[in-house]
């Protein structure tokens, strides 16, 4: 039997579990009054809210879809979180999506707003960032 050689072997880099990823969408972190937003957008519009003293909550989950079985096969349950949640009197009256652009509306965030309006019967309102005017524009998917 005929040895053939190998080569020298590289080692492999290590990969730092704390090393952060590049964002899908190219955000930055930002860190405001002790709370991590996803992204200055999602920051700035915090302080817009703020501002208006409503009563909101920050990336409150929704299940949208229950866990369930078909031949024999498990399926998870689907959830959808949105960016800020506004209560009117204790009871759920919108919820805000800030999007920085048509790109971030995939279709499985446009499905899942969908299926949250269905359940919940609370409409999914866009938040947008004009740049040149700076301010938020809002509508409702």
């Amino acid at each position: 039997m005929v040895k053939y050689p190998t080569g020298t072997k590289r080692p492999k880099a290590k990969r730092n579990s704390k090393a952060k990823r590049k964002s899908k969408f190219n955000n930055r972190h930002v860190v405001i009054d002790g709370i991590e937003f996803d992204s200055q957008l999602e920051g700035n519009y915090y302080l817009h809210i703020k501002a208006l003293k409503l009563d909101f909550k920050y990336h409150e989950s929704f299940e949208i879809l229950p866990k369930f079985s078909l031949s024999g096969k498990n399926y998870q349950h689907r959830i959808y979180t949105p960016d800020f949640t506004i209560y009117s009197k204790g009871e759920l009256v919108s919820v805000i999506d800030c999007k920085g652009g048509n790109a971030t509306i995939t279709a499985d965030s446009r499905l899942r707003m969908v299926m949250f309006m269905e359940k919940y019967r609370v409409p999914v309102v866009i938040a947008k960032w004009d740049a040149k005017a700076k301010v938020f524009h809002e509508e409702i998917k």
